[in-house]
């Protein structure tokens, strides 16, 4: 009989660079499925839950605690040991007062800050997509694959969206334009915070590029690596220094 569905599993020697995982002790790590997240770019639960935060010693252990609803992103149970779990999401485990965000950080694409209570419901989305639908309004898509519709035609891709979880509605819009702060989250550069200073448009032969200015240090990285994070700071915690 054919088989059906992607595997449950991948090897250790091709997952992310940032993932806190052994290599050579074992072959074999959880697989992420389909999801809001690219594999290359987000958490499983499994990993995430052991490896890097300590709260279990197992992968059965994960998969039971899983079961019985222990693991909350965004506010939202997450029950599959697959889900992918990634930039700026919010963790929690039920029944504590600990919350965690994923941020870049340290070198690391994905590296988990704790958080106070208060930011447990904002979360910054990078928006990658705009479509105007049939009532006349704009739907803004996120890096996360969540979509907001709005009013607001002048919002553009590269900027971000200050979004409560809890009310599911956006608060506040930054722009990727001089002045703003901007986070690097991928590449060499990934963790650098800084305040943008010039953007320069793509030509045929070259991508557009952002220059960030921390301190005395201008860093100059490709535009698509940069996400809006604030106007004068950072309106969420990042664990990072400007």
């Amino acid at each position: 009989m054919a088989k059906k569905g992607g595997s449950t599993v991948r090897k250790r020697e091709v997952l992310p660079a940032f993932y806190k995982t052994p290599k050579k002790r074992y072959v074999f790590a959880t697989n992420v499925k389909p999801g809001p997240y690219p594999k290359w770019l987000s958490y499983d639960p499994v990993t995430l839950l052991r490896d890097v935060l300590g709260y279990a010693r197992t992968a059965w252990e994960v998969k039971k605690g899983l079961k019985m609803g222990m693991l909350i992103v965004n506010n939202k149970t997450v029950k599959d040991h697959q889900f992918p779990i990634g930039l700026f999401d919010v963790i929690n485990i039920k029944g504590t007062e600990i919350y965690y965000r994923l941020v870049p950080s340290n070198g690391k694409e994905l590296y988990p800050i704790q958080i106070d209570k208060q930011e447990k419901d904002l979360k910054i989305i990078r928006v990658v997509k705009k479509v105007k639908v049939k009532s006349g309004k704009v739907q803004y898509v996120g890096h996360d694959s969540s979509s907001y519709v709005l009013d607001d035609e002048s919002i553009k891709i590269g900027d971000s969206l200050l979004v409560n979880l809890a009310e599911n509605k956006v608060i506040d819009v930054f722009k990727l334009e001089k002045g703003n702060m901007g986070l690097v989250y991928r590449g060499r550069r990934v963790g650098i915070l800084g305040k943008i200073d010039n953007i320069v448009p793509s030509t045929f032969s070259r991508v557009s590029t952002v220059r960030l200015i921390k301190g005395d240090e201008a860093v100059t990285v490709i535009k698509d690596y940069v996400v809006v994070v604030g106007k004068e700071k950072p309106a969420i915690k990042l664990g990072v220094e400007q």
